[in-house]
């Protein structure tokens, strides 16, 4: 996250961080305030104004009473700071994931991804919310080392001093506490993988029986992890206890001084009940300082890997007009992947729009290739790609999926009902189950115990397999795109299914460009087919008409036979 980034997040929230520091500077004041009365009533009884007394006690309560009141409105707008700082951060992260390529986010394991939008997050927006009232804080420090100066210049110095060498020692071992934070959160990270990785693969423990195995990797990683958090809070406490104890024997010798000073006749014992409670205060203010060091600390780390998340994240487009979107394709010499291992070496391609095109090969030949850069999930290293003749990485990510949209060879769904994983593309459900009677699963889905308020799994594994795959081409039709891509889908559906869905593909291909990786030697052969593109190799072998490339190319038909 650039400076600039987390400079239009704080701005957002400007109102309330002045709330926050209004509410703040009047709760630091009232606990200032109260021991002054206090002292004065002391005074007043020594003296035997007892009238003065009652007014000094009188005015203590109101100002407790006060400070309660204050405690309660600063708690509220904390969390509220805090609550719109965490929204706001975590809008940004959705908006830099979704902006990121599939490569940068493949640097991710599932654990770090997830501690960055739950846990570093959260550590940014409490670190900015407490932020404010830890500046309040640092001023009342101030302001208490003054007021000893004006009580005596001695007092004055020996707070002063103890204030500083608490300070030095916390800037001293913050690098060392951040370093070993940083140690810490990585195996945090791997702690929280194994546990996922334990669960998904529970099956593969229990039926290959290697639970030993699994038991010792995670126990290995526990207790490395347990070190680092061991010597964490550790170093962290004895800094802690050794900066408070400092200030500890410092009031005592204040406090001895005081006393000196009372039998000279130079001191109230009033005023010795303001130093003893402003040196607890003191005990007190370092306590939140340290807080905001050791917060400090963990900001820098969450930073790191926030910017991990950020760093290759796209946010600047080009500006197209809006226009009628034909629907033609063009890569030019397009080199994609590993340079030394490429998925797509060199190729040239072109489609018309409004054509059927099938786009085949062997395994790993490079054909999904094509797919991640038109819904530019990645970028390639070399050429173009074109839309319209427009290079999609100039379309804004909106307006892109406007134009695109696929149907994954392993399609996922939102943890929530049927009905709300469609109704996101069309809000009109009378569309929904019109599409749904049209590929005939309808009737499936209403036999459902909750019928379209049936819950999806992630993976849809809870609903037969063909009516996850028509779900997943429904979500197309009813997105409306003029560019649509299936990557592999007709390969695993039944005959019926697969019969129905190409009857209504037919239909659309006049106002649609459709384009289908396949390796069904059935839909390649069909005669509303306008083009077959062959990969092998990384590289685009044959380009034309099925028919034509049987005929008179034998590296297609070569291949086409091993299908």
């Amino acid at each position: 996250m650039t400076k600039k980034e987390n400079r239009e997040v704080l701005l957002k929230n400007k109102k309330y961080f002045i709330i926050k520091f209004i509410c703040s500077l009047a709760l630091r004041a009232f606990l200032l305030a109260i021991p002054i009365y206090y002292s004065y009533g002391i005074d007043s009884i020594t003296k035997g104004n007892f009238n003065a007394a009652y007014h000094m006690i009188f005015m203590f309560f109101i100002f407790t009473v006060l400070y309660r009141i204050s405690e309660i409105i600063n708690q509220i707008t904390y969390y509220k700071l805090y609550s719109n700082l965490y929204k706001t951060y975590l809008d940004l992260g959705l908006s830099k994931t979704c902006n990121n390529s599939l490569y940068s986010l493949s640097r991710f394991s599932l654990s770090e991804y997830s501690n960055i939008m739950s846990e570093d997050f959260e550590t940014l927006s409490d670190y900015y919310a407490t932020l404010v009232i830890r500046i309040v804080e640092i001023m009342e420090t101030i302001y208490i080392v003054i007021y000893f100066f004006t009580v005596n210049i001695v007092l004055g110095y020996l707070t002063l001093f103890v204030s500083l060498v608490v300070l030095f020692i916390l800037i001293f071992y913050n690098p060392r506490i951040a370093s070993i934070n940083s140690e810490r959160k990585n195996r945090h990270d791997k702690r929280i993988s194994l546990f996922q990785e334990l669960l998904l693969s529970v099956k593969e423990i229990k039926g290959f029986n290697i639970f030993n195995v699994a038991h010792d990797r995670t126990m290995d990683n526990i207790k490395d992890y347990t070190k680092w958090n061991n010597k964490l809070n550790i170093d962290k406490y004895n800094v802690k206890q050794v900066s408070l104890g400092l200030i500890d024997i410092f009031q005592v010798l204040c406090l001895v001084l005081g006393i000196k000073l009372i039998s000279e006749g130079h001191l109230t014992i009033g005023v010795l009940t303001i130093i003893y409670n402003y040196y607890a205060k003191l005990n007190l203010l370092f306590t939140s300082i340290i807080t905001l060091f050791e917060s400090n600390i963990n900001v820098k780390v969450a930073r790191l890997r926030i910017h991990k998340l950020f760093q290759y994240a796209s946010s600047n487009y080009g500006e197209i007009e809006d226009s009628k979107v034909l629907g033609s394709i063009e890569f030019k010499n397009v080199l994609y992947g590993n340079r030394k291992d490429p998925i797509l070496n060199n190729v040239t391609l072109s489609i018309l729009p409004n054509t059927f095109t099938i786009i085949t090969g062997l395994s790993a030949s490079g054909k999904t290739g094509i797919f991640d850069l038109l819904l530019r999930y990645n970028r390639q290293h070399e050429g173009e790609v074109l839309i319209d003749n427009i290079n999609v990485l100039d379309y804004d990510p909106k307006k892109l999926s406007n134009i695109v949209s696929c149907v994954r060879k392993n399609p996922t769904f939102f943890n929530m009902s049927i009905r709300d994983n469609l109704s996101i593309f069309d809000p009109n459900f009378e569309n929904v189950v019109y599409l749904c009677k049209e590929f005939n699963i309808h009737d499936y889905i209403m036999a459902l115990n909750n019928g379209y308020d049936t819950i999806l799994d992630t993976d849809a594994l809870n609903i037969n397999s063909d009516v996850k795959y028509v779900l997943a081409i429904i979500r197309v039709l009813l997105k409306r795109t003029k560019i649509m891509l299936f990557d592999e889908t007709f390969d695993y559906l039944s005959h019926d299914i697969y019969l129905k869905i190409i009857e209504i593909l037919k239909s659309m291909k006049e106002d649609n460009t459709i384009i289908v990786i396949t390796k069904y030697k059935d839909l390649i052969s069909e005669d509303f087919v306008d083009k077959v593109i062959m990969l092998d190799n990384n590289k685009v072998i044959a380009d034309g008409n099925h028919q034509d490339l049987l005929k008179n190319n034998d590296n297609y038909k070569k291949i086409f036979k091993k299908l």
